[in-house]
């Protein structure tokens, strides 16, 4: 709000507070003298400065923050309107330098209820993936989300709510250290690929995140809603192992 609207609107409510006062007493009304620019100037300005204040804070955090840092603003960004609805922002879990780390779209109802990622029946399919070629969430895996809280009625995330996360999933990737990143999901891939192309054309490729390899696959939601792209994840599970010398069941 700029110095003219703050003025106006500090004019108006005076003037209806003296002509109330003047009510009362059954005194004429007399307009007050006060210096209503200058005390406009004063609102103006510290608010911009906060504003100016709280932008420079987090670009700046983010950029060199440590992991409990960036937790610590996940748990209280509002950046964007899903923080208005959530019950906990779903930071990730996991271990630190692990050989995958994968990320999803975005916290499901079971997410946002316990503040982790990926434990509802999503969650638990994905881990059924990944045991038999050896990866676990508590020994070689850590797993994350493009989006920290969760969209209203499980949507896909808006192009802004996006952005706004986007920095803090960018950090977190640098501080995990992960050996490959398993991009799980259209959305997931689409965000840290910056290509528009389908599951289905993107899962065969292999693309780099710095010095940092890059895979496809198909969201476990989407999955078991369509049995019939389990032959595909199969497929991936099994370039991911190849990919990091992993042992491939049913291969002698």
């Amino acid at each position: 709000m700029g110095v003219e609207e703050i003025k106006q609107v500090m004019e108006t409510f005076s003037d209806m507070c003296d002509q109330a006062k003047a009510c009362i007493s059954g005194k004429p009304y007399v307009s007050s003298p006060y210096d209503f620019t200058k005390a406009a100037e004063s609102v103006a300005a510290t608010e911009t400065k906060a504003q100016t204040a709280q932008e420079g804070h987090a670009a700046m955090d983010v950029d060199g923050c440590s992991s409990e840092e960036l937790k610590a603003m996940v748990a209280t960004c509002s950046k964007c309107r899903l923080a208005q609805g959530r019950h906990h922002a779903v930071y990730g879990e996991g271990v630190v330098k692990p050989l995958v780390m994968v990320i999803g779209e975005g916290p499901g109802a079971d997410e946002d209820a316990t503040g982790r990622p990926f434990v509802g029946k999503a969650g638990q399919y994905l881990d059924k993936w990944l045991a038999p070629i050896g990866l676990f969430r508590d020994k070689n895996v850590y797993i994350a989300n493009i989006v920290k809280c969760r969209p209203p009625e499980n949507r896909t995330p808006e192009a802004d709510e996006i952005a706004s996360c986007l920095p803090y999933v960018k950090r977190q990737i640098v501080l995990v250290e992960p050996k490959l990143i398993l991009l799980s999901g259209a959305t997931a891939a689409h965000a840290l690929l910056g290509r528009l192309e389908g599951v289905g054309r993107l899962r065969e490729q292999t693309f780099q995140y710095g010095s940092i390899p890059m895979v496809v696959t198909y969201h476990p939601a989407g999955v078991l809603r369509n049995p019939e792209l389990r032959r595909p994840v199969w497929e991936d599970m099994k370039r991911i192992a190849r990919m990091l010398s992993l042992p491939i069941p049913g291969r002698g």
